[in-house]
């Protein structure tokens, strides 16, 4: 909650309802003390009486009036004739919360001097602004309990449902899909209707209540369920299973904290509509009735003819209230939203100035790549790709300087394997070739696909390469896929992206054949299960055939054997060496194994703190590297046959370089045994040695080239 606060201060829509829907509520909770009158007091001489606060003499005062015409109640002003309003002065007794004896007001006049109504008064002349500070008690309450009591039915209704599945989910949502089919207004109005009109405020207030829960829940269920249905097969779930947990307590304990932001905004965007209803049903006489007062019972009272509404303005002021309230919650939840959800938050003036920047960068870029790439440009070709993300910190936006100028290429049938530690940049250097990047992220540099800038292009140009040119496949094959979709629909909706005309049983064919080549056998039968029923190895190889389904001939690998045992990652290594040999396609493997990159790869780029710090042929880099973060990747490196009896795997000292405050020297530096001071004055320029070696680094031991190995 304090850094939502924080958050809020950079929203000024929000951070104004905030702020008002806070006063209402202390308003709402204080309402003896705020409101001069009670809500039952009566003036029989202020029939529709107009607001009478004025500025007069250096402080507000009530004025008074006198009524001309009591048919139609027409009043006038007595000039200069006022009663001073007393803060905090004596006035009515009360008792705060119907248990501390009072007689203070927030502000009053003195007794027996006219009054002030702030507001105007009502056609039994009584204050509305005290009225309406009552009334609040019901409407902004309702609000809260009603949304409380129906989020606890979607939460129990959904959770059930997505968690025990069969028949238990085929009830319940048939169950929700009845109360959804009828308009909500017109069920509750049958609802209210089928119980007795002769109820008091407090069970007409609590029959409201019910009847509003009961018909909100089904649509949060069904949500719930969803998301319910897909975090039943984590890990710490199966735990509390293992434990002999109850299946309730599983569900509210540890499923639906997981899916809270939600239910957040859930909260907050379903207040008002709550608000509204009551209002509506108390207009229509089906709500809160005398002695107790609501905004809408306000309104049906006093608006009873259009001509008290001409006549009468002032009687609109609950509509105004009302109209506060609504704006003000959906403005804090839509800052919930974009809280929860960053990546899709809207930073219109910020996103507006580095969208302009990035245009002028990619153009100034093409035209400068333009000019030097020559008449058989290379397969791939990114040149000083920069990659800073806008992230919210308290209440300033700072830049995340993720990749600083990294520059490589490929060619046809080429693997380039990308080592470093977390946080260095290798995935969002790939991410960024297929524009998979969030909004937030701006991007400069130079990314030619075949001669081809991708960078800048609209989302409808780039349909021509992802997938069909460039595919991916990621670290969790387990979330790559939807839960819910059998690899049957995955497949067909693959290729029909391709090809639109394709028969289902022509998909299926094609599917079969993917799934063969990639070593999947029993094809035809596994289409039918779903993501669940595969194991790690099983959904990479699914991915990989995913992959080639539209015949990509880039394919970006990253990390696609950190979540798999040491056997099938050498199973996955080989089927991407034989779909390198048989397709000649290009890969980019990205992985924290030196030694597993350097198996699989032709060339090696070592990346650190967004740069590149050394790349070269993979029996180079292993065997003769010159920096020091590739030597202390090596030596990190556990080898076959080595046994910590005889020597300690080591570990490179430090924490990773922190791109949000980079080093103003070569990254690396505080955690470089051979560091010295050249190191910290500027980032070290990048090197080229020779056989197309690359090296940034000053340090003495790197100076000299070194004798390259023999090829």
């Amino acid at each position: 909650m304090r850094k939502f606060l924080l958050y809020i201060k950079t929203r000024p829509l929000a951070l104004v309802s905030f702020i008002v829907l806070a006063a209402l509520y202390l308003m709402m909770l204080f309402a003896e003390f705020v409101a001069p009158y009670a809500p039952t007091t009566s003036f029989a001489d202020q029939t529709f009486h107009p607001p009478n606060v004025r500025w007069y003499h250096g402080a507000f005062q009530a004025q008074e009036w006198r009524v001309t015409n009591t048919v139609s109640w027409r009043y006038a002003r007595v000039r200069d004739l006022y009663s001073p309003i007393r803060l905090f002065a004596k006035g009515e007794p009360y008792k705060l919360w119907g248990l501390i004896p009072m007689n203070r007001h927030l502000f009053t006049t003195d007794s027996g001097a006219y009054p002030v109504l702030l507001m105007g008064a009502d056609h039994l002349g009584r204050d509305l602004f005290s009225r309406i500070i009552y009334g609040s008690r019901i409407s902004l309450t309702i609000g809260f309990i009603a949304t409380a009591l129906s989020l606890f039915l979607a939460m129990v209704f959904g959770g059930l449902s997505g968690y025990f599945g069969g028949l238990t989910d085929w009830g319940i949502m048939r169950f929700s899909e009845f109360f959804m089919l009828i308009p909500g207004l017109y069920l509750i109005l049958f609802l209210r209707s089928l119980l007795s009109t002769n109820m008091d405020s407090g069970q007409a207030y609590m029959m409201i209540t019910l009847i509003l829960s009961l018909v909100g829940w089904p649509g949060s269920a069904r949500t719930i369920r969803g998301m319910v249905h897909t975090i039943k097969r984590e890990e710490f779930v199966m735990n509390a299973q293992l434990e002999m947990m109850p299946s309730l307590v599983i569900i509210l304990r540890h499923i639906i904290p997981q899916i809270a932001s939600l239910l957040i905004v859930s909260v907050a965007l379903s207040v008002p509509g709550f608000i509204m209803t009551e209002t509506t049903l108390s207009y229509l006489g089906l709500g809160i009735v005398d002695p107790a007062v609501s905004w809408g019972s306000l309104i049906r009272r006093d608006i009873s003819t259009l001509t008290n509404l001409v006549n009468y303005p002032w009687i609109l002021s609950p509509m105004w209230f009302l109209l506060i309230v609504t704006f003000g919650f959906n403005f804090v939840g839509d800052a919930l939203r974009d809280f929860y959800d960053p990546y899709h938050t809207v930073f219109p003036r910020l996103l507006k100035k580095q969208r302009k920047t990035r245009t002028l960068v990619t153009e100034t870029s093409a035209v400068a790549a333009a000019s030097a790439v020559s008449a058989a440009p290379r397969f791939l070709e990114v040149r000083d790709l920069t990659v800073n993300f806008s992230v919210l910190r308290g209440r300033t936006s700072i830049y995340v300087q993720a990749v600083r100028g990294v520059s490589f290429s490929l060619t046809k049938g080429e693997v380039l394997g990308i080592v470093g530690e977390s946080g260095s940049g290798k995935s969002v250097s790939t991410q960024a070739i297929p524009a998979l990047l969030p909004k937030n992220a701006l991007v400069s540099g130079t990314i030619l696909y075949e001669g081809q800038e991708l960078l800048g292009l609209s989302t409808e140009a780039l349909r021509a390469y992802r997938g069909k040119k460039i595919g991916m496949i990621f670290q969790e094959p387990g979330r790559s896929y939807d839960p819910l979709q059998n690899m049957k629909s995955v497949f067909f909706e693959t290729l029909r992206n391709s090809d639109p005309a394709i028969t289902r049983e022509a998909a299926m064919e094609k599917a079969v054949a993917l799934l063969a080549e990639t070593g999947l056998e029993n094809g035809q039968e596994r289409l039918s299960n779903f993501p669940h029923q595969f194991s790690g190895g099983q959904l990479q190889r699914i991915g990989i055939a995913l992959a080639l389904a539209q015949s990509c001939e880039l394919l970006i690998a990253d990390e696609p054997t950190t979540a798999l045992d040491v056997t099938i990652q050498k199973q996955i290594i080989d089927l991407l060496k034989d779909l390198r040999r048989t397709r000649q396609i290009s890969i980019i493997f990205i992985s924290h194994n030196i030694d597993l990159v350097a198996d699989i790869s032709d060339r090696i780029m070592v990346m650190y703190g967004g740069l590149e710090m050394e790349a070269a042929t993979a029996a180079t880099i292993t065997q003769a590297p010159l920096h020091p973060y590739t030597r202390a990747l090596l030596a990190a490196s556990p080898r076959f046959g080595s046994h910590y009896s005889r020597e300690r795997l080591q570990s490179i000292p430090g924490k990773v370089s922190d791109p949000a405050m980079p080093e103003p020297g070569c990254p690396f530096a505080p955690r470089c045994p051979d560091a010295t001071i050249e190191c910290t004055n500027g980032i070290p320029s990048l090197r080229t040695l020779a056989r197309g070696r690359e090296l940034r680094c000053v340090s003495k031991s790197t100076l000299s080239e070194p004798r390259e190995l023999d090829e």
